[in-house]
């Protein structure tokens, strides 16, 4: 099965040295980007980058599927997380360098085919929270998932009860990290872009779409109601703790926009002075794989 997984970058970085993977620039593009993939080529949001993020690089495939070899099976990871393919406890792992990362991801193609052959969709591994629904409105407020909820049941009815399922759940899928097959692929697009649409045009400001992440663990639900089979694997991230002044300057930065509440503006410089064992442990509360 001929398969891609795009990875959507905005800066310079070292990619997986395996044909699978695909990085596609995304945001402001310099030297670096000569010669990849853009997601302002061919039908392109890339102008909506600060709104859209790495879901750019995802619509610039959806519209220009020619242009990433027309696929069996697309996926998207982000230049710093990536699934690691082999079960293991936890949702989360980190790592600070991008080194050797076939090796600490765990991938080998044989081991890649077997998996496409045996199940329907990749996911990440869930986080556990109180409930999707309160979870997203601690950190970014009711407007935005209020707006998908309303728009999912004007264009897509079919998904209203598993939106309702999802959204009331513990297991939260976070990363828009994703494996499908081509048609689910296309589904998939449809149905996230669509509803973001709605949102974009009836929403008061401008911020960036956070509840893409709430649509896409709708989308994964609605999947395992129709019976398909999911294969949940654990994400690794790459890099490292923010200095001191680069989290004073992020919170700074989130206090100069409307979006997100007064505990989520200040996230940058309290995750500076809470101990890196804590962080980890909430990032690793995970529902489980399957």
């Amino acid at each position: 099965m001929k398969t891609k997984i795009l990875i959507a970058c905005h800066k310079e970085f070292c990619p997986p040295s395996d044909g699978v993977f695909l990085p596609v620039a995304v945001g402001k593009k310099g030297v670096w980007s000569d010669g990849m993939l853009r997601d302002d080529d061919g039908e392109n949001i890339a102008k909506k980058n600060g709104t859209y993020n790495e879901l750019t690089a995802l619509y610039f495939a959806w519209k220009n599927f020619d242009k990433i070899g027309a696929p069996d099976a697309v996926g998207l990871n982000h230049y710093r997380r990536y699934f690691i393919y082999e079960k293991r406890r936890y949702a989360y792992y980190e790592t600070t360098e991008a080194t050797d990362l076939l090796q600490k991801t765990a991938f080998d193609e044989k081991k890649f085919d077997r998996i496409m052959e045996e199940y329907d969709f990749v996911a990440p591994m869930p986080n556990r929270r109180r409930t999707v629904r309160k979870n997203f409105l601690a950190a970014h407020g009711a407007e935005d998932l209020d707006l998908a909820m309303s728009a999912i049941g004007r264009l897509f009815p079919e998904y209203s009860l598993a939106a309702e399922e999802y959204v009331r759940g513990k297991a939260a899928y976070f990363y828009n990290a994703f494996l499908f097959k081509k048609e689910d692929f296309f589904r998939y697009c449809d149905f996230l872009f669509s509803v973001l649409a709605e949102v974009e045009r009836e929403r008061s400001d401008g911020g960036r779409f956070f509840v893409s992440e709430v649509l896409t663990g709708i989308f994964f639900t609605q999947l395992k109601r129709e019976g398909k089979k999911e294969l949940r694997l654990p994400i690794l991230f790459i890099g490292k703790k923010a200095s001191l002044s680069e989290s004073w300057s992020a919170t700074k930065r989130n206090f100069s926009k409307r979006e997100g509440n007064f505990v989520y503006k200040l996230k940058p410089i309290l995750t500076y002075f809470i101990p890196d064992f804590l962080l980890l442990a909430r990032k690793r509360r995970s529902i489980g794989g399957k």
